[in-house]
C-alpha cells in the first residue's frame, strides 16, 4: 500500500528543529514509531496517509490572546486532509496554526489547519495531528504516481463515482465481473471487445475513462492505446494488469497510459482507482458559481456559460492534436474569467494546467492537467450555489 515517501527541505540548517533531530535520527525515530503506531490503512478514513519525513517545517501556531510563535518541527507523515509534526512539547488542541516550507523540486508547503490532537509519544517527544482547511493535492507534493497504484483517496462512496466509462476486455465473463464490481456506483458503462468497438462507442457517446485489459484478443494494451489516441480519443486509459512490473509500467506509460490496477480486482481498489481520475481531486457533482446575484459581474454569467461548450471543444482539440499554444490560451483565459465569475474549482485547475503547459516539454507532459480541466468545466452549472 502506502510507499514510503521521503523529501528533504532545502535548508542548511538541517538540525534547526524543536527535537534537535538531523535526517538519521529522524529516521530511526519514525521506524520506532510505526512499529508502535503504524499509518495502516482505515477503511473509515477519507484520506490514504503518506509517509513524508522532513527534518524541518516552520509550524506557526497563533494564541488566543493574537501573539504568534514560529516552531521548527519535523514531519511524520501528509493526507489531502493534515499532517503529522513531531515537537518538543504540549500545544493546545484547537489552536489555529499555519505550516510553511519549500520542498525539494520547487513545491511549497503553505497550509492553515487547525491542532486537532496533540499525543505524547515519549520523553519530550510530542506528535501533533494537524487538519487542514483546505484539501490539498498530495500528488502535486509527493509525486504520486497512479501507474504504480499511489492513490490519495482512501474511503469512496461508490454513489460519488459518476460519469460515462468504457470497459474493453474480449472476455464475456470478466466484462460481468467488472460491471458487478461497480454495480453500486451510479456511473453509465459501455463495453466492448475490441479495439475497433471501442473506439465507435467512445467516438458516439463520448467518455471520463477507460478500463483497458493488457491483452484483448491478438491486441496488446500498448497497440489499443495507440490507436485510440491517433483516433482523437483522449480519455484517461487504466490498465488491468496481472504483471505490474516496472518494465510493464514502463511501456504502458510510454504508449499513453494513465494508471494500473492489479488484478485480481476487487471492488474497494477499483473504486478507488477510478476515484482518483473521476472525482477531480477528490470533488464530484455540480460546480456552481458562488456569485451572489448582487455582485457587478454576476451580469457575466450568463455568457461565459454560452461559450464554455465551446471553450471544452477547443481545448479538448488542442490537446488532441498536440496544439500547446491553443491549450495555453483556454488555460489562462479560464485561470482569470472562471475564478473571478465564482468557479474557484476551474480557475485553480486551469492554473495547474498553464503550469504543467509551461514547465513541460509539450501537451503530452500536462495531459493529465488538461484531462481534469476538461472533466471539470463539464460539471460546472448555471445555478449558483447561494440559491441552490
Amino acid at each position: 500500500m502506502p510507499n514510503k515517501s521521503t523529501n528533504k527541505i532545502q535548508d542548511s540548517h538541517q538540525n534547526d528543529n524543536t527535537l534537535r533531530l538531523g535526517v538519521r535520527e529522524l529516521d530511526a525515530l519514525l521506524d520506532k514509531i510505526e512499529q508502535i503506531r503504524p499509518s495502516m490503512d482505515n477503511p473509515d478514513r477519507n484520506f490514504v496517509r503518506w509517509n513524508l519525513r522532513i527534518v524541518r517545517v516552520d509550524l506557526t501556531i497563533e494564541h488566543q490572546t493574537g501573539s504568534k510563535v514560529v516552531l521548527p518541527v519535523a514531519t511524520r507523515n501528509i493526507s489531502r486532509g493534515g499532517i503529522a509534526v513531531l515537537h518538543s512539547s504540549f500545544v493546545y488542541p484547537n489552536s489555529r496554526c499555519h505550516v510553511g516550507a519549500v520542498l525539494e523540486g520547487g513545491h511549497k508547503l503553505d497550509i492553515k489547519g487547525t491542532v486537532k490532537r496533540c499525543d505524547h509519544i515519549g520523553g519530550k517527544v510530542h506528535e501533533l495531528g494537524i487538519k487542514f482547511d483546505n484539501e490539498i493535492s498530495t500528488k502535486d507534493i509527493l509525486g504520486l504516481d497512479p501507474m504504480q497504484e499511489a492513490y490519495s483517496l482512501e474511503r469512496i462512496d461508490p454513489k460519488s463515482l459518476q460519469g460515462n466509462i468504457l470497459i474493453i476486455n474480449e472476455s464475456e465473463f470478466d466484462q460481468q465481473i467488472m460491471l458487478k464490481l461497480l454495480e453500486e456506483t451510479e456511473l453509465s458503462i459501455a463495453v466492448a471487445e475490441n479495439s475497433e468497438t471501442a473506439i465507435k462507442r467512445a467516438q458516439k457517446k463520448g467518455c471520463e475513462l477507460i478500463l483497458l485489459d493488457i491483452q484483448v484478443g491478438s491486441e496488446t494494451a500498448s497497440d489499443i492505446l495507440l490507436e485510440l489516441r491517433a483516433q482523437g480519443i483522449d480519455a484517461p486509459v487504466l490498465i488491468m494488469a496481472s504483471d505490474s512490473s516496472a518494465p510493464v509500467r514502463d511501456e504502458l506509460r510510454m504508449a499513453g497510459a494513465s494508471g494500473l490496477i492489479s488484478k485480481p480486482l476487487t471492488k474497494d481498489r477499483i473504486h478507488q482507482a477510478l476515484a482518483e481520475f473521476l472525482m477531480v481531486d477528490g470533488s464530484t457533482g455540480p460546480i456552481y458559481s458562488t456569485l451572489e446575484n448582487t455582485d457587478p459581474a454576476y451580469d457575466l454569467l450568463g455568457k461565459f456559460l454560452s461559450n464554455l461548450s465551446r471553450t471544452i471543444l477547443t481545448l479538448e482539440t488542442g490537446l488532441r492534436e498536440s496544439d500547446k499554444d491553443a491549450c495555453l490560451t483556454i488555460c489562462r483565459s479560464l485561470a482569470s474569467s472562471a475564478a473571478s465569475l465564482g468557479y474557484t474549482p476551474i480557475g485553480e485547475l486551469a492554473v495547474h494546467a498553464d503550469r504543467a503547459l509551461s514547465n513541460g516539454n509539450g501537451v503530452r507532459d500536462a495531459a493529465a492537467d488538461i484531462r481534469r480541466l476538461i472533466i471539470a468545466c463539464r460539471r460546472v452549472k448555471a445555478k449558483p450555489a447561494s440559491a441552490a
